[in-house]
C-alpha cells in the first residue's frame, strides 16, 4: 500500500500551504485558534486537500516499521482514518471520555483550552505505533497520548504533526518532557493577523 503514495507535486504542496496560510485567528484562553478547513472545517474540508495531508503525513513518517496509528479523535480523527486507508495500518484512537471497556488506558493530559484525561482503545503491548496529530500548540495533548501508548506497553516509533503552532514551543516542550521528537509537516507563525506559513517538510 506505501509504494502506491506518488511523489509530491508542487501543485499538491500548494494545496497544504494553500489550507494554513493566511487563515483567520480566533483567541481562546489566551491563545489563538487557526480557523482552517482541516482541523476547523471552515470552509469545508475538500477531499484532495485531506487527501494531500495524508501522503504528507505518510510522507514524513516512519511507516514501514509502524504497525499501528495513534491520535486523538477531537480534531485528528479526520485526518488519523485518511492516514489510516492510505497506509493500510490499523489505528487506535484516545478520546475525551471513558467507555468503561476492558483495556482502555487512562492518562491525564492538558492542552491550551482543555484539561482532563485521555482514555485510549486499540493498543496492545508490543504495538509499533507512529502517532499523528493535526496541530502542534503548547504539546499537552502529544504529551497524554505518548503517555497512553507507554502505558499500553507500546513501542513509539515515530511522531507526525500536520501543523505546528511554532510560537506556543510544543515540540520542544515534548522532547522536555517524554524525549521524543515531533516532526511537523507545515509550520506555523501566530504573531500576525492571519496565520503564516514558514516552513514545509
Amino acid at each position: 500500500m506505501l509504494d502506491d503514495i506518488r511523489i509530491p507535486q508542487l501543485a499538491d504542496d500548494a494545496l497544504l500551504r494553500d489550507a494554513f496560510d493566511g487563515c483567520p485567528l480566533l483567541p481562546v484562553q489566551g491563545k489563538k485558534f487557526v480557523i482552517n478547513s482541516l482541523t476547523e472545517q471552515i470552509p469545508a474540508t475538500r477531499p484532495d486537500v485531506l487527501a494531500r495531508a495524508a501522503e504528507a503525513v505518510i510522507e514524513m513518517g516512519d511507516f514501514q516499521r509502524s504497525t499501528k496509528i495513534v491520535g486523538e479523535e477531537d480534531k485528528g480523527a479526520v485526518l488519523i482514518a485518511a492516514v489510516s486507508l492510505k497506509s493500510g495500518l490499523p489505528f487506535g484512537i484516545a478520546r475525551w471520555y471513558p467507555n468503561g471497556l476492558d483495556g482502555q488506558i487512562s492518562v491525564p493530559f492538558d492542552c491550551e483550552y482543555h484539561s482532563g484525561s485521555l482514555f485510549l482503545n486499540g493498543v496492545e503491548r508490543g504495538d509499533m505505533v507512529i502517532i499523528v496529530d493535526d496541530m502542534l500548540s503548547t504539546g499537552g495533548t502529544l504529551i497524554g497520548l505518548i503517555r497512553a501508548v507507554e502505558a499500553a506497553g507500546a513501542i513509539i516509533v515515530d511522531i507526525v504533526c500536520l501543523a505546528e503552532k511554532i510560537d506556543y514551543g510544543g515540540a520542544a516542550r515534548v522532547e522536555s518532557e517524554t524525549g521524543y521528537t515531533v516532526k511537523s509537516v507545515v509550520k506555523l507563525s501566530l504573531t500576525g493577523e492571519r496565520s503564516t506559513v514558514v516552513a514545509m517538510f
